[in-house]
């Protein structure tokens, strides 16, 4: 029952964080032309089609995922079963890319090889894709010693069949709990760049971007739900896939099943 009533309340909040994203759009779409006047407010900031928005924060932060789980998951593979140096090599890389500061060297980044939607797909996914490598990499160790392997090696399955057969299966229950969660993670980050300036550019439409623009042009003071929407958004989407993500673990728990 508390399954269900994750995956229904879950489900709920991200329909909501939909409806929020389109009337979020609708806000931009259609100021108040006087404060938009007295803050000088650039007419072609506010021309972005209402519908785009939730389409566009869903894809940065879906293409980063799926870039993320691209780059994780094959080295995760290859790192868990091949073991030895290529293992060594693939740690050292997740050690290295842990320990820097994600957002201070994001914006650097993002500075650099300037603003775009597919420029912070590539820039989240580069400081998320060690998630789904540490997680495929341990569960590749511990599969890759049961029976059903050593049977697939017996009967002459080549290491790719191994991989992509056998393994490969074994991994989704676990990266299905991190997708969900990182999708909201993903959303906040493109909205931090995207508040800071270096994330999608103008005129596409971006919560951070929305909440850039009503702090910075003061409109926020005449109009407070210009900011408070979506920020609400924001809060109300990592509720939703947390939750989604919770109701996902307790399904494929096994324990949980009993």
């Amino acid at each position: 029952m508390k399954r269900i009533a994750a995956w229904v309340l879950g489900l709920v909040v991200v329909a909501a964080v939909v409806a929020i994203a389109v009337v979020a759009g609708l806000r931009v779409l259609r100021p108040d032309p006087a404060a938009a006047a007295r803050a000088g407010l650039a007419a072609e900031r506010t021309e972005a089609l209402p519908d785009t928005l939730g389409a566009v924060v869903f894809t940065v932060a879906i293409g980063a995922l799926a870039l993320a789980l691209v780059i994780g998951v094959s080295l995760g593979l290859l790192a868990g079963y091949l073991g030895g140096w290529v293992d060594s090599i693939v740690n050292r890389l997740t050690e290295t890319a842990m320990a820097f500061p994600n957002l201070l060297l994001a914006v650097g980044i993002a500075v650099v090889i300037g603003p775009g939607l597919l420029n912070v797909v590539i820039i989240i996914a580069l400081f998320t894709w060690y998630y789904p490598a540490r997680i495929v990499r341990g569960a590749t160790v511990s599969t890759k010693r049961m029976t059903f392997v050593a049977a697939a090696r017996t009967v002459g399955a080549r290491p790719r069949r191994i991989l992509l057969v056998h393994l490969l299966p074994q991994v989704w229950g676990p990266l299905l709990v991190y997708g969900t969660s990182i999708i909201a993670n993903n959303i906040i980050f493109e909205a931090g760049l995207s508040y800071l300036g270096v994330g999608v550019p103008p005129p596409t439409p971006s919560w951070g971007s929305m909440l850039s623009d009503a702090v910075t042009s003061g409109m926020y003071q005449t109009d407070i739900g210009l900011a408070l929407v979506p920020g609400i958004a924001l809060v109300m989407t990592m509720l939703a896939f947390n939750l989604l993500g919770d109701g996902i673990r307790d399904a494929l728990d096994p324990k949980g099943r009993r």
